[in-house]
């Protein structure tokens, strides 16, 4: 299998770019919420909360990306494995964009309130705000179990050095939990998403680095 190094380093920068993307937006939406009262003032910040919720988008994008480039080098192994992973990106971006839509449905309750706050109001605004986090909690439980299967066809491809899938396919299984666990109320979900986070991270410093191995491809079911 020859892998152009221009696919290597687009997927490598699409594997590093969500940090950068999610991060911010995720910084300047929660600048917004954290503040006391941010019903009445989140009118006031809609500049930075637009561009917060633009940026968590663009991750959506992003991670879509990262399947479809990824579909021609899975199917080379496994076709069925292929398709299984597209589809897992795009129910995880679909999830995310859900959860993007509670949070600029907040902006839109706070201007209808003109800074006028109720208690009702203040319900409904921790409601929109749990309603995203139940969208990001079940988008990061679809992607660690969709892509557990991913980096076992990785190492059986040998198009990386083995170490690599494989403690993607731990720390893949280990977001997964931890994101159940958040479900049931038990905080552990930033602690259990670190090894998956770091192999992405080091996946695509990786790719564009060093791009893909060439190997002789042996197609399966």
């Amino acid at each position: 299998m020859n892998i152009t190094r221009l696919h290597s380093r687009a997927l490598g920068i699409l594997f590093l770019l969500p940090f950068f993307a999610y991060g911010i937006g995720t910084a300047l939406i929660t600048s917004v919420l954290s503040e006391p009262g941010h019903l009445a003032a989140v009118a006031g910040q809609r500049t930075p909360f637009v561009g917060g919720a633009l940026l968590l988008l663009l991750n959506s994008v992003t991670v879509v990306g990262i399947g479809v480039l990824f579909f021609p080098i899975l199917r080379e192994r496994s076709p069925s494995i292929a398709v299984a992973y597209v589809c897992t990106r795009v129910m995880e971006a679909l999830l995310l964009i859900v959860g993007v839509v509670f949070l600029l449905s907040i902006l839109q309750l706070g201007e209808s309130a003109q800074g006028q706050t109720t208690p009702e109001l203040e319900t409904l605004s921790k409601l929109l705000s749990k309603g995203n986090f139940w969208a990001y909690q079940l988008a990061m439980i679809i992607l660690g179990a969709g892509s557990v299967a991913f980096c076992l066809s990785l190492y059986r491809s040998r198009l990386l050095p083995s170490f690599l899938p494989l403690v993607g396919a731990v720390g893949y299984g280990l977001l997964a939990l931890g994101s159940v666990l958040e479900l049931f109320g038990l905080p552990w979900g930033t602690l259990f998403s670190g090894p998956g986070g770091l192999f992405e991270l080091f996946l695509g410093g990786w790719l564009i680095a060093r791009g893909f191995r060439t190997v002789t491809p042996a197609v399966t079911a």
